[in-house]
């Protein structure tokens, strides 16, 4: 008896081994846009899909949610990571930095993409430090207004004659108001953490399987989104689970269409857009007739882009304008942004390296060796009064190099602003293009047009064929969307007869 007793309940914990719950906690990115952040989980191994920042504008405390990691996810073993876009990567110095210690897997272009926006001081500024400055350079800025740089490193202090410290642990910004500066991370420093961060990833190649575990492999699978963008599918105990990771329009010239992923047992979708967003590729047309109809009437023309990634498609169209004769090889073109030229150079480093090319690009891209037209300059520059097709960062105005020229170039009858990404209604961008009063009061008198064709983001068409090969009946989380957005999107895709699917909840652990 007590020997079919033991067999019982061995069978049981062998059982339970077998069917123990398999679960997934968004932490970001559900009902909300931004913070994308997951954590899949069984009672063995964990992993974090993401570790990225909130951006959006109608979240409450958005400061310090970017400033909190949960604890459960510095015991992860691992971290996978889809793409380099901060509202994905951006809080992963903090993520080392309160102590995980696991493997971050990514694609080759999403590494490097994202190292060189950890080293244009992206991240650092969420961690808490015992800061220290120059306090000669700290007189100096009172009297020019000038940003005091902030550094951390011990290996800055050698090179600074006199020093002031920070009186506690503490945040950048926080610091700044209390020293009543204007702050800027150290570039040193920045390099010198981002090769610590380095030691940590592990780069795989599209469609094949990694061993994460025992029972635990994962596939990345190109999403078409942004360079080394991927999905990512988890095979754990014979059940797969899919990431979409974000989803590409399918009309990029850089990454074409995304590679549409086999049957799932879970799927967790992005729906940035909703159901109501449309991309055409026939806006490519209308992008290059008002830009050469602009040229044509001697107008400045004012391109604001986000730096990753939109800067350099557009650039690389321009390129092909020349090709084609459509614009003048001695038209001035400068790209004033540092972090857009930062990406710009990587890119270009990328294309000319024949040895190291990667999967970065279609084809034709590398074929060519170069994303950038004749006379295109990646600089400063102090004249805006002169006939250029000038760009510069962010695309909504109202932070960089983008904001500093809003009034130069906004209060300039004779400039051509094109928009070619999303910006919100409560932006500078957003109301100019509805021609309302700007924050600071003034009114645009340029005229401005936007652009959606540049979007790096599938539309309702794009997204059912990325489900092309999956059971209408598998269930679909929609995540990366608004909650108005999320609703639409599971109305749009019942009336094309999926039937199971709901909206994840940040905290909310699916099992």
């Amino acid at each position: 008896m007590k020997k079919l007793v033991s067999i019982f309940l061995s069978l049981i914990f062998f059982l339970k081994i077998i069917y123990a719950a398999v679960s997934v906690t968004p932490y970001g990115a559900a009902e909300t846009v931004s913070g994308s952040c997951f954590l899949l989980e069984d009672e063995n191994f964990s992993i974090i899909v993401d570790c990225g920042i909130f951006m959006d504008e109608d979240l409450e405390d958005t400061e310090n949610k970017n400033r909190i990691i949960e604890p459960k996810l510095l015991k992860a073993n691992a971290l996978c990571l889809t793409h380099a876009h901060l509202d994905h990567s951006g809080k992963i110095p903090l993520l080392i930095s309160s102590g995980f210690v696991g493997k971050i897997y990514s694609t080759n272009a999403t590494k490097e993409i994202a190292l060189e926006l950890f080293k244009d001081r992206n991240g650092f500024d969420l961690i808490k430090r015992n800061w220290f400055w120059s306090l000669s350079q700290k007189e100096r800025s009172k009297h020019k207004k000038s940003f005091v740089i902030a550094h951390w490193r011990p290996e800055c202090k050698e090179n600074i004659k006199s020093l002031e410290y920070s009186k506690e642990l503490t945040y950048l910004d926080d610091l700044g108001k209390q020293e009543g500066l204007k702050f800027l991370l150290c570039k040193n420093c920045c390099d010198l953490e981002t090769k610590e961060i380095e030691k940590h990833f592990i780069t795989v190649d599209y469609n094949l399987e990694n061993n994460l575990s025992e029972n635990l492999t994962v596939k990345f699978i190109n999403a078409g989104h942004i360079p080394g963008s991927a999905s990512l599918m988890f095979n754990l105990k014979s059940k797969r689970i899919l990431f979409s990771g974000d989803l590409g329009s399918g009309y990029s010239r850089f990454n074409g269409m995304f590679d549409i992923p086999e049957k799932s047992d879970l799927i967790f979708m992005e729906a940035t857009y909703g159901s109501n967003r449309k991309n055409s590729i026939k806006q490519y047309k209308f992008f290059r007739k008002d830009l050469v109809k602009a040229i044509s009437k001697n107008k400045i023309v004012w391109i604001p882009a986000l730096s990753l990634n939109r800067t350099q498609k557009v650039l690389y169209e321009l390129k092909l304008m020349q090709e084609e004769g459509l614009l003048s090889q001695q038209l001035p073109i400068y790209s004033v942004s540092p972090s857009a030229n930062s990406i710009t150079s990587l890119y270009q480093k990328e294309l000319s390296n024949v040895e190291s090319q990667k999967d970065w690009f279609l084809k034709d891209i590398y074929q060519k060796g170069s994303i950038l037209p004749k006379e295109a300059r990646l600089q400063m520059i102090r004249n805006y009064t002169k006939q250029m097709i000038l760009f510069s960062s962010s695309g909504d105005l109202d932070k960089g190099k983008s904001f500093q020229l809003t009034p130069t170039m906004l209060s300039n009858k004779n400039v051509f602003v094109m928009l070619v990404s999303y910006v919100s209604p409560l932006s500078n961008a957003g109301l100019a293009l509805k021609g309302k009063k700007l924050h600071n009061g003034s009114k645009s008198i340029a005229s401005i047009k936007q652009y959606d064709v540049f979007s790096d983001h599938a539309d309702f068409d794009m997204l059912q064929k990325w489900l092309l090969n999956q059971n209408k009946n598998t269930k679909i989380y929609i995540i990366h969307s608004t909650k108005q957005h999320s609703q639409d999107i599971i109305k749009a895709l019942r009336k094309e007869g999926f039937k199971n699917m709901d909206t994840a909840k940040i905290g909310v652990s699916i099992n």
